[in-house]
């Protein structure tokens, strides 16, 4: 069988205090204390945990004896040189870059070392803009396997289905999240504030969360009585309680935050909720959208126009949810990645030239 070793980034410290415990990282392979060990949690779920091994780059450095594995997976940004390399022996390597920088964040890595053995880097999302001269893939997106709340939520609904207590659609639109960026780059805000202005017979389930530094930002550009009919007085909503309101809603709103796509995007999809998302047509992602079930907000232009085309496909193709989750259900199980779901595989090792 083939070995899978994933080396960490260490962009941040792993191996100080309580990181360098054993202890520590059992946890986090198996609950999810970092979100970059999505291609770890990955490649174990397919695979099985025995064939997967997770290494920090100080460990590496430290080694005497020789690492032999397949498949090797460097994380960016890193330190990864040489050095690190000397005692490892692999059949191939790819880096991969799990941060939400616009491109490639090889930041103070080693590049021409790194791009000497390899020229595949694997990314969130490839954006068919870019000009990189690096191969880029598709990482699996980050979500823990054990830690996942959407598959908990996912079996209380259907509990609720089998005994006859389905979630009605008592709202027109759903949307909860945290404020990104600025005034001016704020699409999360500057959607709900379209919403408010043109939009104000709809009915809102959600709005903005965060701590009062958030508010007081915005008050500067913004009045506070329009800022307040945005905001949730709460610094965040629990997943059960924001994965009800999206059941609860006809639509759900996506825009991007500080990456272009969301996990959003797929809890909207499992809440049954047609999607109002930014536009996606230059992206692609190891879990494809069903972006013909969805509604698109070209960049600059308001969102009204996109809630408005939803909530009339919601409800002369009541079909169009089913078709969608059926969509999510080819690549992903109730939130997951599964070996129920081999082509989810098929289209990752297929980037790596192993299909």
């Amino acid at each position: 069988m083939a070995r899978y070793t994933v080396v960490i980034s260490d962009a941040t410290s792993h191996d100080s205090g309580l990181r360098k415990s054993g202890t520590y990282w059992w946890l986090a392979e198996r609950f999810g204390a970092y979100a970059e060990l999505g291609l770890y949690w990955f490649l174990s779920e397919y695979f099985g945990r025995s064939s997967v091994e997770l290494i920090r780059p100080s460990q590496l450095l430290a080694r005497s004896s020789t690492l032999q594995t397949d498949y090797l997976f460097v994380g960016l940004p890193t330190t990864v040189g040489k050095e690190h390399l000397k005692h490892v022996k692999f059949r191939q390597m790819a880096l991969y870059d799990s941060t939400d920088f616009d491109g490639i964040n090889f930041g103070e890595s080693a590049r021409t070392v790194l791009l000497e053995e390899t020229n595949v880097c694997l990314k969130n999302w490839r954006d068919r803009r870019w000009k990189e001269t690096v191969s880029i893939g598709l990482l699996p997106i980050k979500r823990p396997p054990l830690n996942n709340r959407l598959r908990l939520a996912l079996n209380l609904a259907s509990l609720k289905t089998r005994l006859g207590r389905d979630s009605n659609k008592i709202f027109d639109v759903g949307f909860v999240a945290r404020p990104t960026g600025t005034i001016v780059t704020n699409q999360r805000l500057r959607w709900l504030l379209e919403l408010k202005r043109d939009r104000p017979n709809l009915s809102l389930w959600g709005g903005l969360v965060g701590g009062e530094d958030w508010r007081q930002a915005f008050q500067t550009s913004i009045d506070a009585q329009t800022l307040e009919d945005c905001w949730l007085n709460r610094s965040k909503v629990g997943f059960f309680k924001y994965f009800a309101g999206l059941s609860q809603s006809k639509v759900a709103l996506a825009p991007s935050g500080f990456a272009p796509w969301s996990y959003r995007h797929f809890e909207a999809i499992y809440a049954k909720c047609v999607v109002v998302s930014n536009d996606l047509r230059h992206y692609e992602f190891l879990v494809p959208f069903p972006r013909n079930g969805m509604v698109e907000v070209p960049d600059g232009e308001s969102v009204v126009p996109a809630i408005d085309a939803a909530l009339a496909l919601y409800e002369h193709s009541p079909d169009i949810v089913e078709d969608n989750l059926q969509h999510l259900n080819r690549w992903i199980d109730s939130g997951k990645y599964s070996r129920k779901r081999p082509d989810t595989l098929d289209r990752f090792l297929e980037q790596l030239g192993t299909g």
